[in-house]
């Protein structure tokens, strides 16, 4: 597709529309040109332009044909009379006629190299015919090219000649498939009429029984057994590895995923993938199309199918043939590697169709980037999430931050792409890359807020209070979400896309990034802020909802089981002001600002020591190793050694390393205090490192250090 690519280049990035590519056309003279361009259509299922390609083809080849004829017939009229008596002794005439000859005889080879071009160019219009279903119209340019073929280039079947036997023969499939069309059709026509009376007998007014799902079960097996003689047909005489029998495997596929078979569907969409890539080449939007509904399958119901190979490879087109398949249903994993895979799979055909910058492409992308987050694969999750902006049109992570202007709506999952990009890079520490995505997703996300909680009430006292971070406006909680109206929501939503239930989780999570992010390029001021405002937020989001959660927990309806449902959802309230304390405390140690900092780390400490499910933590040792630095530095060394000691002993408790980095840190700093305890004037030496904050989120992942 390099003509396509380099037209859209020398368009400024615009792809060019129908008519412009038609235009291009007709303007074009050279014939490799003009084929080369049919072919890159014929590629990308644009099958009207790849028809008038071959025509505006073969004009300028019948062009070239008549010039050739007028050359040659040139040449002989100037062919020298045969020599007479007088002219014997002429010494030049044995020279002429020997030029005229040569000249004669490379005008025929030109016109027989025309000639068979012209064969070509009627073949390949039989092809885009028969990729329209257009049999008769097929067989008449196969035909036709047979006939220069014998009567111009006087080329025969049976004699060595490829092109000439393909053509043959599929003149002889087109005169099967011409022969059997009423055939096959019926037999469509019949399996569509069948799966349609199940549709009939489920939405039938006044229907008080729904048909029951053997009744379903059946009226669809027999639709099944409808389009596999329709399928055997087609094998038999249009040819099993053409695309109308992938199209029939296709509604086979679907037809057996209505029925919950899962894995007898996937295996059938398979086949047809395979049909399709080997027929139409990799990046035909079919091929593509094909390829997620084969990956949306996998999607839903992958627990229960086995494990493929690559459908990309060449696939098996007889019933009984191997599909790739291993025996054994898929694992998480393994249905993850094959959702994965078969997403990989449709990007290109999908690029080719729609180009770089689509919402569609875009999707494709977030869904890229979200398995290979869930394999653990951060570096290639955050390429797949960045290529997923730029097909949604925004700056790449190496653009410059918010320009703060822009009145225009903003795509859903662009906000959750950016919060992945943040944390992404948080988790890759790429400090830099964390403040251009993080002030990104921070700006979208405020403004997106009206729409995603269009027509709520927000209920919290603390919604007019002010922002020091980066001049925006503090947000807070509704107590509860409302339902977001169905023209504001996307008809197409994936795992990262945020909502109202987890929009405030999001704004938290990215403002401890910046916080963390500011903190590591020590621009404690900006830190201080960030994680100031997430702290506020955290209380926002405690307040208005543990009110809720304690009544439902000490209600006397409230059930065992519902109460144990309710306790994790306030230990995580109170572990996000936790982790929101322990980020301010860490910015104002860092600035030397000791007393804000003790207030910070002591009610994080009272905190954690509030629930038996959190008092032995490594949060837990983690806020004690930085209070008893923190009293280190205040040469406080009684309360250092303390903390210190109480540190080392949740770590051993909770299994970390004797030769851990942080545990070897801690007992340097606790050898330190214990010898210092009686020096009271003595000051700590300068090389002291602050401790690492050690803390998890939601996901389990660190978002510490």
């Amino acid at each position: 597709n390099s003509n396509n690519d380099n037209n859209d280049k020398n368009n400024g990035g615009r792809r060019k529309s129908a008519a412009e590519q038609a235009q291009d056309i007709q303007r074009e003279t050279d014939i490799d040109a003009i084929l080369e361009m049919a072919s890159d259509h014929l590629s990308l299922g644009k099958n009207d332009l790849a028809l008038q390609a071959y025509r505006r083809a073969m004009k300028c080849a019948f062009a070239d044909v008549l010039s050739v004829k007028r050359k040659l017939v040139e040449v002989k009229r100037k062919r020298p009379p045969p020599p007479s008596s007088s002219h014997a002794d002429r010494p030049d005439d044995g020279d002429e006629e020997e030029l005229t000859k040569s000249q004669e005889m490379q005008f025929e080879l030109s016109l027989l190299q025309v000639a068979s071009r012209v064969a070509d160019i009627h073949n390949n219009m039989g092809v885009v015919h028969e990729m329209n279903r257009h049999y008769r119209k097929a067989r008449d340019s196969y035909v036709d090219a047979l006939e220069v073929y014998h009567n111009t280039c006087r080329r025969f079947e049976e004699e060595g000649d490829v092109d000439v036997d393909r053509t043959k023969r599929n003149v002889e499939r087109m005169d099967s498939a011409c022969a059997s069309e009423e055939e096959r059709r019926a037999l469509h026509d019949e399996a569509g009429r069948v799966a349609g009376r199940v549709e009939e007998e489920e939405e039938g007014e006044g229907r008080v029984v729904r048909p029951t799902f053997a009744r379903r079960r059946a009226l669809l097996e027999e639709a099944v057994s409808t389009l596999r003689r329709a399928l055997e047909l087609e094998n038999s005489t249009i040819g099993a590895s053409h695309p109308v029998a992938a199209s029939t495997l296709v509604r086979i596929g679907k037809l057996r995923y209505e029925m919950r078979e899962y894995a007898a569907a996937a295996w059938d969409i398979r086949r047809a993938v395979g049909i399709l890539r080997n027929a139409l080449g990799g990046n035909h939007p079919q091929v593509g199309k094909t390829t997620l509904l084969l990956a949306s399958i996998y999607e839903r119901h992958g627990e229960s199918i086995v494990t493929p190979v690559a459908v990309s490879s060449s696939s098996t087109t007889s019933r009984g043939g191997g599909s790739g398949a291993t025996s054994g249903a898929a694992d998480g994993n393994g249905r993850d590697d094959a959702e994965l895979e078969l997403y990989v799979d449709a990007l290109e055909p999908l690029k080719a169709t729609l180009g770089e910058v689509h919402p569609e492409v875009g999707f494709l992308y977030v869904k890229i980037g979200y398995l290979y987050g869930k394999k653990g694969d951060l570096n290639l999750s955050l390429l797949a999430y960045k290529a997923a902006l730029k097909a949604y049109g925004e700056p790449s992570s190496d653009a410059s931050p918010v320009s703060g202007g822009g009145g225009g709506a903003i795509h859903p999952e662009v906000v959750s792409i950016w919060v992945q990009v943040t944390r992404h890079s948080t988790t890759l520490k790429s400090w830099r890359d964390v403040l251009v995505a993080g002030r990104r997703a921070l700006f979208m996300l405020r403004r997106s807020k009206n729409t995603l909680f269009q027509g709520a009430r927000l209920t919290t006292s603390a919604t007019n209070s002010s922002n020091n971070y980066e001049g925006a406006r503090s947000v807070s909680p509704p107590q509860q979400h409302p339902r977001v109206p169905a023209a504001s929501r996307s008809s197409k939503k994936s795992h990262i896309q945020i909502t109202c239930q987890t929009y405030y989780d999001t704004l938290f999570a990215t403002l401890q990034c910046l916080g963390q992010a500011h903190t590591s390029l020590s621009d404690y001021p900006l830190a201080r802020d960030a994680c100031s405002e997430s702290l506020r937020l955290a209380w926002e989001m405690a307040l208005s909802s543990s009110h809720n959660l304690c009544s439902s927990i000490s209600g006397p309806a409230t059930s065992s089981k519902e109460k144990n449902e309710q306790v994790p959802l306030l230990t995580d309230l109170i572990l996000r002001i936790i982790r929101a304390l322990k980020r301010l405390g860490k910015a104002h140690l860092l600035e030397r600002h000791y007393t804000p900092a003790l207030e910070c780390f002591l009610p994080s400490l009272e905190l954690l020591r509030s629930s038996a499910e959190t008092e032995s933590t490594l949060d837990c040792a983690s806020v004690l190793g930085s209070l008893g630095f923190l009293y280190l530095k205040l040469q406080r060394y009684n309360e250092s050694s303390n903390f210190l000691r109480e540190c080392l002993r949740l770590y051993l408790r909770n299994g970390v390393d004797e030769n851990d980095r942080e545990t070897r840190k801690v007992q340097a700093w606790l050898e330190m205090a214990e010898s210092r305890e009686d020096e009271i004037c003595a000051a700590p030496p300068s090389f002291l490192e602050i401790p690492t904050i050690v803390f998890n989120d939601e996901n389990g992942d660190s978002i510490g250090g």
